[in-house]
């Protein structure tokens, strides 16, 4: 299985509970996550009788802070086999949750910018098949995503326009291309705009990339188009990215306008904005929700 990949490549620790296996990055976490067991085992069962998709939340231990766990359910058996195999979907990208797995383990090798992926478990059925996949995060106390923030800071939304902007460009020259960066998966501690992480991994592009600058013009479009224009006016963030572009050598300004200008006021669907960095052009033009 392709997420196993990045488990091999450092000390791990490896253990049976039932029908699901649970993998960590060391012998302590791994001790850790055996008990909070119960808890994991509780999580799954209300995802279940819920019948959603996903769900997270943090789950306490008695001698350290919290983990954070999210649970993905795996539906469909073209799916199932696709996450047991570790194969590609048609459009080149992955089911969600090994995109969101493989790409965290990778930028967290290249960044502190994430929170810490600290292991993985898989629930298989009896035939081998993974029918849910849950990821184990360091949690996140005392931090609060972007978008609760802004609610409550309105007034401040100029500050975090131009910190998300400059978290954008750290996380590019890393090779690290977001791809859903909006502000609710920013997280702030403590209120600090100096003390930035992001959030929720599987919408990236990682590594070298031929288009930046067409990837750089979404992705400064999609944080002003998802939310952020409820908080401030387009002509005053136009004028913190043309600030944030004068810092910025090698970019093409023209191909950076093209598709700033564009998603600006236009959507893109996930396959849509990988093929940014990929090829470079312009899709189908989807209203912005």
């Amino acid at each position: 299985m392709i997420s196993h990949g990045w488990m091999s490549k450092s000390k791990h620790h490896a253990q049976q509970l039932q029908n699901t296996t649970l993998y960590a990055t060391d012998t302590e976490t791994g001790k850790s996550l055996k008990s909070l067991w119960p808890q994991i085992r509780e999580l799954l069962s209300k995802r279940r009788k819920t019948g959603e998709k996903r769900l997270a939340r943090p789950l306490t231990r008695e001698t350290a802070s919290a983990l954070f766990i999210k649970a993905s359910t795996i539906d469909s058996i073209p799916a199932r086999i696709r996450t047991t195999l570790g194969i590609r979907r048609r459009s080149g990208l992955y089911d969600w949750v090994l995109e969101e797995l493989n790409n965290h383990a990778e930028a967290q090798k290249r960044t502190t910018l994430v929170p810490k992926l600290l292991g993985y478990g898989l629930v298989r059925q009896r035939s081998g098949l993974v029918t849910e996949v849950f990821l184990n995060y360091e949690n996140l106390a005392d931090w609060l995503d972007g978008f609760d923030w802004l609610q409550q800071n309105p007034s401040q939304a100029n500050s975090f326009a131009e910190a998300c902007l400059e978290l954008i460009t750290q996380l590019n020259q890393s090779g690290i291309y977001h791809l859903d960066l909006w502000a609710g998966n920013v997280m702030i501690h403590e209120g600090n705009l100096e003390d930035l992480k992001v959030i929720d991994l599987e919408n990236c592009y990682i590594g070298d990339n031929p288009h930046s600058s067409e990837t750089l013009g979404f992705q400064f479009a999609f944080l002003y188009q998802h939310q952020l224009h409820d908080f401030i006016s387009e002509s005053l963030y136009d004028q913190l990215v043309s600030t944030q572009l004068a810092r910025l050598k090698g970019i093409e300004q023209s191909r950076f306008r093209l598709f700033y200008d564009h998603f600006k006021h236009h959507g893109a669907d996930r396959k849509e904005r990988h093929l940014i960095p990929k090829t470079g052009q312009l899709e189908r033009l989807k209203p912005a929700h």
